[in-house]
């Protein structure tokens, strides 16, 4: 028996056997309730099985609004129903004058079913990282400097070898934040996609690649790109920096940390973002900066990420013992499924020590960089601009 999804339409053949009751679409696999057609249908024709949507399960439950009844006495007079013998037409008529709620209005939507799939890939994701967690030695203080330090900036790399969970939005917003509140920062963008440029709706003309092979000076390739925010832009021209770093016989790791410390005492605090996957210029970031802040996306195959990430990063701790994987951040959160929200419940019973307030999904996030402007220019009371302040005050403090 040919049967037609109505959800994805896709055509697939089923048992003439199999029961009734529910369908599963071979395509989309969704089950649904079905319906035989009529004998008479069937006489005439190729037998079709018909899936019928089951009426308001996918619709948005909605609140309506209470009346004003300053908008009763001003609004016109409704007009009469034309009949008492047509109670349809009447009830249509009288439901076409209820006000439309706004978008604030509407109630809790709809929780989704959770994919089982999806589960089972969490779940193996989120075993890895307990096992690796369990598998840490632990890990001895590092030894008091002799005398006092020159002052150093707080070097902050946002980095996570999964590409998608928020990195440049986390580190450009970051970033943002705490030069709003006063302190000295410096975005160093570490990425070929030269992203936070483009997020900051600056273009310059040299940056980090120009910097470290000494073809610009420090005042040509810091640019002032907001109030107490300076940018160090990456782009293109790092893959060169990456390979002047593979060709260098030894010390290569530190290349990054012996031409940006001077740049310490100028700054606060210092933001690196990083490029998704793993190759010589990340490992020169983790030997540049102190802390690390992972954003890691409520979804399975960021935290299948998160766990290789910190495969590597225990590979380059054991060399670095003042570094620390210092903030854990959840991103795109999305409260109106189940699935991120018990991800962010997991990952905060692994690390109650790192994690952060969680970053909600917010469109204006994603389209606060088209238009060259932080979450706090392009939106400042959106639900995005809300928990980068708080991400920022944890930081901070």
């Amino acid at each position: 028996m040919l049967a037609i999804c109505p959800f994805c339409r896709a055509r697939q053949e089923i048992a003439d056997a199999a029961p009734t009751a529910a369908t599963t679409c071979q395509s989309c696999h969704r089950r649904f309730a079905a319906r035989r057609p009529e004998p008479a249908m069937a006489e005439a024709g190729p037998a079709y099985l018909r899936i019928e949507r089951p009426h308001g399960v996918f619709d948005r439950p909605t609140m309506a609004r209470p009346p004003d009844p300053q908008a009763a006495q001003a609004a016109p007079a409704p007009q009469a129903v034309p009949s008492a013998r047509e109670p349809a037409l009447a009830a249509a008529v009288a439901a076409a004058s209820v006000p439309v709620p706004a978008d604030d209005d509407l109630g809790p939507p709809l929780l989704a079913e959770p994919d089982a799939a999806e589960d089972r890939a969490a779940a193996a994701a989120l075993s890895a990282i307990r096992r690796q967690i369990a598998a840490a030695p632990a890990r001895a203080p590092a030894p008091a400097p002799a005398a006092a330090p020159v002052q150093a900036a707080r070097r902050i790399g946002v980095m996570l070898s999964k590409g998608g969970v928020g990195k440049t939005t986390t580190a450009v917003n970051l970033a943002a934040a705490l030069a709003m509140d006063g302190r000295r920062v410096l975005l160093i963008d570490a990425d070929t996609q030269g992203q936070a440029a483009y997020a900051l709706g600056v273009s310059p003309a040299v940056g980090l690649p120009e910097l470290v092979d000494g073809s610009a000076t420090p005042e040509a390739a810091l640019f002032p790109a907001r109030e107490n925010l300076t940018l160090l832009s990456g782009g293109k021209g790092l893959a060169g920096l990456k390979r002047l770093i593979t060709r260098k016989d030894f010390g290569g790791e530190r290349t990054l940390d012996d031409a940006l410390s001077p740049l310490d005492p100028l700054f606060d605090v210092v933001v690196v973002d990083c490029a998704p996957g793993w190759d010589a210029l990340t490992v020169n970031v983790l030997f540049y900066v102190r802390e690390v802040l992972a954003p890691v996306a409520l979804e399975a195959m960021s935290l299948q990420g998160f766990s290789e990430f910190l495969r590597s990063f225990a590979a380059v701790s054991r060399f670095r013992p003042e570094l620390s994987l210092s903030y854990i951040v959840p991103t795109f959160l999305d409260k109106r499924v189940r699935g991120p929200a018990a991800l962010a419940e997991e990952l905060a019973a692994l690390y109650p020590d790192r994690i952060c307030p969680a970053v909600r999904y917010n469109v204006k996030l994603s389209e606060a960089p088209a238009a060259g402007k932080t979450i706090f220019e392009y939106a400042p009371r959106s639900p995005g601009a809300k928990d980068y302040r708080d991400l920022a005050r944890r930081v901070a403090g």
